[in-house]
């Protein structure tokens, strides 16, 4: 398999213009939501994909698809089987795209490799297991009652721990999670809550210590992830879980340097925007190592979801898997699906590598830009 080589490269840029938008606190515009693909071909046809996803206000994003760009006319003539080989040439390349502009690339890398070697690649990674617990990641709601048909539906669908996207107004979002105790508080569901960073020291501290009593799962991005010393103060000072927002500190080392002064409870982390396969593949290894969980960031479309879902598949420190639900929004253009069980499970797609299989025709009808390059 030396010789097997990069001939083709496309990208897309595609969204659902008619999709509902999904703000994660009270003061955003709402989200547009842009799924961007890379799609490789090798001279003998073998497809690998990798995506992610961007988010942004009043329009459309285009920073991903023009920054991979001007990456991956070089990869033409590489072998993507030599996955360290071609993560590190990602490594030294100047974009202003950063990280997740780069990781799609390593991941449609991955895709081939599991193909090629004629297995899914959880199980190539490591194969720990073969379904994990999912939660639930909800929308931001209008107003409290809103959260509880939502709630109940998602403990019918089979759900048995949801993530609260929640007004990031600590008074408000007081009244949300008192409210959600004092309905569910008995029946068995784990929660969690997501305040995004917009929390001072002080309302993250008095956050926690309510979390704490009653019992709930973590406490994600209470303040920003820069904002060390809160963390260090949050960890010491509770028994709470503390995750991090999981978009900022992505490197292997800032991912130590936490871990090793008591920033964070666990890892946050997403193959999407850390690097791809091989970084977060290393960041678990970073996380058993420190004898914490890396607890995936995974909400997103089909192939950014595969992604994610495959590695913690291959790991046995962590707990949860994160969809969006309902997930309609996020299933653009792909003819794979994956749902969470009527048991609380989320399983690998079937088939080698990702597993994912896209309607192309979908793809192009949907994209907003595009590139080929070979």
């Amino acid at each position: 398999m030396e010789d097997c080589r990069i001939s083709r490269v496309e990208l897309y840029a595609l969204a659902d213009e008619n999709a509902p938008p999904i703000p994660w606190a009270d003061n955003q515009e709402p989200l547009l939501y842009t799924n961007n693909i890379v799609r490789l071909f090798t001279e003998d046809g073998t497809e690998g994909l990798g995506a992610t996803m961007s988010y942004t206000e009043n329009f459309f994003d285009r920073c991903i698809i023009e920054s991979l760009r001007t990456i991956v006319p070089g990869l033409i003539g590489k072998n993507p089987l030599m996955t360290q080989e071609l993560n590190n040439w990602l490594g030294a390349r100047c974009t202003w795209g950063g990280l997740p502009a780069k990781s799609p690339i390593d991941i449609a890398a991955w895709d081939i490799k599991g193909k090629k070697a004629g297995m899914p690649l959880y199980m190539l990674l490591g194969g720990a297991r073969t379904k994990i617990k999912s939660y639930a990641s909800t929308p931001m709601f209008d107003t409290v009652e809103e959260y509880f048909p939502y709630i109940d539906d998602c403990i019918e669908h089979g759900f048995t721990a949801i993530k609260l996207h929640c007004y990031c107004v600590y008074d408000k979002d007081v009244a949300l999670v008192e409210a959600v105790e004092a309905k569910y508080g008995t029946s068995g569901i784990r929660f969690m809550l997501d305040t995004a960073g917009f929390y001072t020291p002080e309302q993250a501290m008095k956050m926690a210590k309510w979390m704490e009593r009653h019992n709930w799962e973590w406490l994600e991005a209470p303040v920003s992830d820069y904002d060390f010393k809160t963390y260090q103060r949050l960890v010491a000072n509770t028994d709470l879980e503390i995750s991090s927002h999981g978009n900022c500190l992505l490197t292997l080392q800032e991912v130590t340097h936490a871990l090793s002064t008591g920033m964070w409870s666990d890892v946050r982390q997403d193959a999407t925007v850390c690097g791809g396969i091989t970084q977060l593949n290393k960041c678990f290894a970073i996380a058993a190592g420190h004898s914490k969980n890396l607890e995936i960031q995974s909400m997103g479309y089909t192939l950014t979801q595969a992604a994610n879902l495959h590695v913690a598949l291959a790991h046995d420190n962590c707990n949860f898997f994160e969809q969006f639900y309902p997930y309609e929004a996020f299933e653009l253009a792909s003819k794979t699906q994956i749902r969470t069980d009527k048991e609380g499970y989320v399983h690998a797609p079937a088939g080698n590598g990702l597993g994912v299989e896209m309607d192309w025709d979908a793809v192009k009808e949907a994209s907003f830009a595009s590139y080929v390059f070979e």
